[in-house]
């Protein structure tokens, strides 16, 4: 293998590697992580593959499952009575577990897509810009971002890219096992996320580009449908099975799509943040598409028939966030070396700009890459705020929260009685998780947010609301907890990460009255009071992100008589 791949692969995997462990042992990562991590657990402690999140298809959850069961194959989690047990105890003691195994997967499947880029991109255009795009991605902040996170992301980047690829080889070659590939990798595409889906229309731009005649009724391309649909119903088979689980969840997530608290711009997000995310490099990927409209070479063909619909669709979201177009980011990283290549080209033979030129665009790249991996190691605020409470508050005191991801992660007294019930029949189990529970205090928890059994509209709304959305029906059902009603409870302590409600304190509502606007206008006036001197408060403690210390501030207040 080429040094230069070699060592630019290191260093894409090192970047990935390093920092994959932020928060552990304790659960401090992504918010997101820890569904999908509850729902990992749930398949050795209930002894099924139906997932409990429905957020995301399964086949991510099946991989770290798979992985967390070899971790106890090789003997890093052993217990007397068997290793499936070994894994429940696991799942009670070291929940985060799960969520360090799937970041090393995600950390591995995204180096991974650094190489399937570099063949991809030298196989089309040649070795020179299969280099230079493996180096921009590689060194790219969001697949190193994302590559952290155990989450589903840098999975259905990884099997994008090998979808895109085999879709290459489906229009050079055309080979059964070309087809068969491509259709098997854009089935998993979807059974690892659903915004991967228009990935598959890259294999039709394949075959189309063939231009073979009697092209629908082609056996390859037919056997390639089918192999994506067995692929999906292997990858997640309860979209098959129960898909009124999936649907409940992507019925709410749809809506949230369009559920905007602020002004959105709509598709220039996705060009403003590929610049201000990646720099230079960002803004030869936008270059880079326009490249491929102009010129439209196959693979051109082949990125553009998914991109498009992806683009116009994900682009219009409200939610604006660039991992929703992580897949094409190697499709993205080939297109900005190829106008690398043609910039190179115009200047002098051997003159060295070409170096320049490249290092001058990767090394911003590197350099926050760096700095961003080296801040996961810091403390985090959670953590901080925990180990406050732990050292002030005395177990069995009751505390308010909501948004539990946000908040410190404490023992509660109703999940161990909950282990308890559950361990009875096990004894096993039950003896290891009360010699760990008495080395930390446990305490009653009071959720501040109150779910109505039926949605209360105000007469200001009555008519301009539509409760047939559920995202709209989600905030006329949402309530607080009154300082009243949360002394009543017995609650002595509040704690409140600024996460949870610093939205809501700045800008201005909405003018129309409408969802949107109730819920800013509601939640500011309850958050409020916290930020104000109120006679019944007393902030005691506070922790803020700084030198050494990462994450959202959480300030803890005390209810006074």
């Amino acid at each position: 293998m080429n040094p230069a791949l070699l060592s630019l692969l290191a260093l894409g995997l090192a970047l990935r590697l390093w920092g994959i462990g932020q928060g552990y042992p304790e659960f401090y990562g992504h918010v997101d992580e820890i569904g999908v991590a509850a729902s990992i657990w749930n398949f050795f402690r209930a002894g099924t593959l139906l997932p409990t999140e429905f957020t995301y298809p399964a086949f991510y959850s099946y991989l770290t499952a798979a992985a967390l069961w070899l971790t106890g194959l090789v003997g890093l989690v052993s217990h007397p009575l068997g290793l499936m047990d070994g894994l429940v105890l696991q799942s009670f003691l070291d929940p985060a577990r799960a969520a360090l195994v799937g970041r090393s997967l995600s950390a591995l499947l995204s180096g991974l897509t650094v190489y399937l880029t570099y063949r991809l991109g030298s196989e089309a255009f040649g070795q020179k810009v299969g280099l230079v795009a493996a180096l921009f991605l590689a060194l790219a902040r969001l697949p190193i971002e994302q590559a952290h996170q155990a989450l589903p992301d840098s999975a259905m980047a990884c099997l994008a890219t090998a979808c895109f690829y085999w879709s290459w080889k489906v229009y050079r070659r055309g080979a059964w096992p070309d087809y068969l590939w491509a259709g098997v990798f854009a089935g998993l595409v979807v059974a690892t996320k659903y915004n991967g889906a228009f990935t598959a229309l890259g294999v039709a731009a394949a075959h189309l580009c063939r231009r073979e005649p009697g092209w629908y009724r082609a056996p390859k391309w037919w056997a390639a449908a089918g192999c994506g649909l067995a692929a999906l119903f292997a990858g997640s088979p309860y979209l098959f099975l129960a898909p009124e689980r999936y649907l409940q969840v992507a019925s709410y997530q749809v809506s949230s799509l369009d559920f905007a608290q602020r002004e959105t711009t709509p598709w220039w997000w996705v060009v403003r943040g590929l610049v201000q995310l990646e720099w230079g490099v960002g803004g030869l990927m936008v270059a880079g598409v326009a490249l491929a409209c102009r010129e439209r070479r196959p693979v051109d063909w082949i990125f553009l028939a998914a991109w498009i619909p992806s683009f116009l669709y994900i682009g219009s979201w409200t939610r604006e966030s660039l991992h929703y177009l992580l897949h094409f980011y190697p499709l993205l990283a080939i297109g900005a070396a190829r106008v690398v290549s043609a910039l190179v080209a115009r200047l002098p033979a051997r003159s060295g700009w070409q170096y320049l030129l490249v290092g001058g665009l990767v090394l911003p790249n590197l350099w926050l890459g760096v700095v961003r991996v080296r801040e996961l190691g810091w403390q985090d605020t959670r953590l901080l705020a925990g180990q406050w409470i732990e050292q002030h508050v005395p177990t069995g005191g009751r505390l308010a929260m909501t948004w539990l991801p946000y908040c410190p992660r404490l023992d509660l007294e109703s999940n161990r009685q909950g282990l308890r019930e559950y361990c009875r029949s096990r004894p096993g189990l039950l003896e290891p998780l009360e010699q760990a529970w008495r080395r930390r205090p446990a305490y009653q928890l009071v959720n501040l947010e109150v779910w109505l059994k039926e949605p209360v509209v105000p007469e200001a709304y009555a008519g301009l609301v539509d409760l047939a959305d559920p995202e709209t029906r989600r905030v006329f059902s949402r309530g607080w907890r009154s300082l009243r009603q949360l002394r009543e409870q017995g609650v002595q302590y509040l704690v409140l990460p600024e996460a949870i409600y610093g939205r809501y304190l700045e800008g201005e509502p909405p003018a129309a009255p409408s969802a949107a606007q109730f819920h800013l206008l509601k939640n500011r006036a309850y958050f409020s009071q916290f930020t104000a001197d109120n006679p019944e408060l007393a902030r005691v403690a506070s922790f803020t992100p700084g030198p050494g210390v990462r994450g959202g501030p959480i300030h803890i207040y005390r209810l006074l008589p």
